[in-house]
């Protein structure tokens, strides 16, 4: 019998920036199944460090270059928020799959209609939402799901970080040009909330929110600020920033789960701090990305346990995200290429016309979080409960 072998996947990136670069550099590890066949960056000198960085041959300044380039099956759109929805659109209707960064959009509205034309089109359509990826979030998912911990009665948990703590830090998420009507909510806030869902399998039906913006009036670099990055420069103007930096939310969950959760990104010594709690009725799970090898176990009735991702000891859907032997801890570029592994399988098995089982962040669910963020911006402004359109459904 002849096997023909399966065609590698050509795939693009739109965006040059930090987090472009982050997923190159994981995305290479798939290699040959994926191949990074071009790039389109507006910057010129950016696009070109990059390119002789990662060996990718094709540079682009214009992206739509890249639409246009039949050979060209998936694009990773990882451009500014404010370009998301235009640039999303225009892949799924050239009839390439699409890995976004998130938000999706910069309202639900957008979202829910990327999402359904995906759905139309048939294509996979993911989402950066990678923090679900460290294998013992995925082992948290298995066993609540498993009804070890038994029911859902409360969750707790913070995202926290320090890079905009000073009003001399800057950065393009700040401004409502960029960001819509929200910063932390719908950065940090998107990501927690994203995360507790998915290891809960439980969905945020409404909530209360209290917003605030503490530094109203930024200093930002006349050479501009890249993320994460010191600022130093000395030649700076003043910047409106109006969007929230401080973010608390009470959640309401299906089946009656209750929740609590703050976010801001002006927490001094708190680089990337995320802290998930989740309290039911048998025992309770916690976890901590400063510690992301491990799953905290709080029982009633016996000592606390403390489980390390294993690919030994895992249970079996949450085994395969355990990539290193017992005690090599993985960590965010791991949880991320895990991401892309399991995006790129469903991609490989659509190309060959086979049913696809989805295991990565959908638009659908990319969707549903800015119900989230925009029910939160609503009670910020109103001090009101806010009900999440179609969380009934």
């Amino acid at each position: 019998m002849t096997t023909h072998a399966k065609k590698t996947i050509r795939a693009a990136f739109i965006g040059a920036g930090y987090i472009g670069k982050v997923q190159i550099a994981q995305l290479l590890r798939l290699y040959p199944k994926v191949k990074i066949a071009a790039l389109a960056e507006a910057d010129a000198a950016a696009g070109e460090k990059i390119a002789r960085e990662f060996g990718i041959e094709r540079l682009t300044a214009d992206y739509r270059d890249l639409l246009e380039d039949k050979s060209i099956d998936v694009v990773h759109n990882c451009t500014p928020n404010n370009l998301h929805h235009r640039i999303n659109k225009e892949v799924l209707e050239c009839g390439k799959h699409v890995f976004s960064e998130k938000p999706l959009a910069l309202t639900a509205a957008e979202g829910i209609f990327l999402s359904e034309l995906a759905e139309h089109k048939h294509l996979e359509a993911g989402v950066n939402f990678c923090y679900r990826f460290y294998p013992v979030i995925q082992e948290a998912r298995e066993r609540i799901k498993s009804g070890e911990i038994g029911e859902v009665f409360s969750v707790m948990g913070s995202f926290l970080q320090d890079w905009l703590l000073f009003n001399t830090d800057f950065n393009w998420r700040l401004t409502r040009e960029n960001s819509g009507e929200s910063y932390i909510m719908a950065d940090l806030g998107s990501h927690w909330c994203d995360l507790v869902q998915f290891v809960t399998g439980l969905k945020i039906t409404s909530l209360t929110a209290d917003l605030r913006t503490i530094h109203a009036t930024r200093k930002k670099p006349k050479s501009g600020a890249l993320t994460f990055a010191r600022q130093t420069a000395k030649d700076m103007v003043d910047v409106k920033c109006d969007l929230d930096d401080y973010g608390a939310l009470l959640l309401r969950f299906d089946k009656g789960a209750r929740g609590a959760f703050m976010t801001s990104s002006l927490c001094a010594g708190r680089k990337v701090s995320i802290d998930l709690q989740i309290y039911g009725s048998k025992q309770s799970l916690a976890w901590s990305h400063e510690r992301p090898a491990e799953l905290l176990v709080g029982n009633r009735d016996r000592a606390n346990e403390i489980f390390t991702e294993s690919p030994l000891w895992q249970r079996e859907a949450a085994r395969k995200y355990a990539l290193l032997p017992s005690g090599h801890p993985m960590g965010y570029h791991d949880a991320l290429f895990n991401l892309f592994s399991d995006f790129y399988g469903a991609v490989e098995k659509n190309m060959s016309g086979e049913k696809t089982v989805v295991n990565y962040p959908t638009f659908r669910e990319a969707a549903y979080e800015l119900k989230v963020v925009e029910a939160a911006v609503r009670s910020g402004r109103e001090g009101k409960w806010q009900e999440i359109v179609g969380s009934h459904n």
